[in-house]
């Protein structure tokens, strides 16, 4: 399958890229800047477009890895050069947008909205893929693409992107939420002075603050504050931060371990 990777150059259109072409695929990307484009391509052994426009010629596969900043512009820029035969799909964090855009624009192509659950250091056995089909074409293409990641090894899940994005706000932007917030207090209590000194639960929290605030400002900007519902989840946790707070104030020691077990005992069934 010859597949297009528009945003090629990026992070994860590189993830993409490298990881096609060992499954055997005919990969070529393009980018803002073809200089980076073809210093990755060398790289990857891949072929090089000069522009989104030239990656489109004879791809049976368009997939579309940019920012949100660009979405719009780079659909309504391919929209015009598609073939009724190519598929396309996007790999935004969010899905509701996107996937209305690309029904603006691209009426066309068989289009569907598609989210990997990971970052580009990750491995893809075992990782979740998420598919966002709308229409009885969009289905149908869903179930053949989630056949090639199964078998891939991605645990592949279909949602409306409706579902989608609300679970965005409870995972992806709670998450990288409290890593801000976390990173943010340490900082003010020069949390340096204790380094050599800390704890493994302390090394576990900073690397994972630090994978938060090393990320994309752009991306996780627009996931704080364009996902619906991220504002009324952080507020519920900020809430419950409160509560926890107060318990502590009027040494609640009774109500604190109580607490405490019952959300023990709820995550351990999550986990089983």
């Amino acid at each position: 399958m010859r597949i297009a990777i528009i945003g090629g150059s990026g992070e994860m259109g590189e993830w993409f890229a490298r990881f096609l072409k060992k499954k055997g695929h005919d990969v070529v990307i393009s980018g803002k800047h073809y200089g980076k484009v073809l210093k990755k391509a060398r790289n990857l052994g891949v072929k090089a477009a000069r522009n989104n426009i030239e990656a489109l010629d004879g791809a049976d596969l368009v997939i579309i890895s940019v920012l949100m900043s660009s979405f719009k512009d780079v659909v309504i820029e391919i929209a015009p050069f598609l073939k009724k035969d190519q598929a396309v799909i996007d790999v935004t964090s969010v899905k509701e947008l996107p996937v209305r855009i690309m029904h603006k624009y691209l009426r066309k192509s068989t289009v569907l909205g598609t989210h990997p659950m990971f970052g580009p250091s990750a491995e893809a056995k075992g990782q979740n893929f998420i598919l966002t089909p709308t229409t009885n074409a969009e289905r149908r293409f869903a179930k053949n693409f989630a056949l090639l990641l199964k078998g891939y090894g991605f645990r592949v899940h279909m949602l409306s992107p409706r579902k989608h994005d609300e679970m965005i706000g409870a995972i992806l932007s709670l998450t990288h939420f409290v890593g801000l917030v976390t990173a943010d207090t340490w900082k003010e209590l020069r949390i340096e002075r204790y380094i050599n000194t800390s704890s493994t639960s302390f090394r576990f929290l900073l690397q994972f603050a630090k994978s938060v605030v090393d990320s994309s400002p752009e991306l996780y900007s627009y996931l704080q504050m364009d996902v619906p519902n991220a504002r009324a989840v952080e507020k519920k946790f900020v809430s419950n931060a409160e509560a926890w707070s107060q318990m502590v104030v009027k040494q609640q020691r009774s109500s604190f371990k109580k607490k405490m077990r019952f959300l023990s005992d709820y995550l351990n069934r999550l986990a089983d």
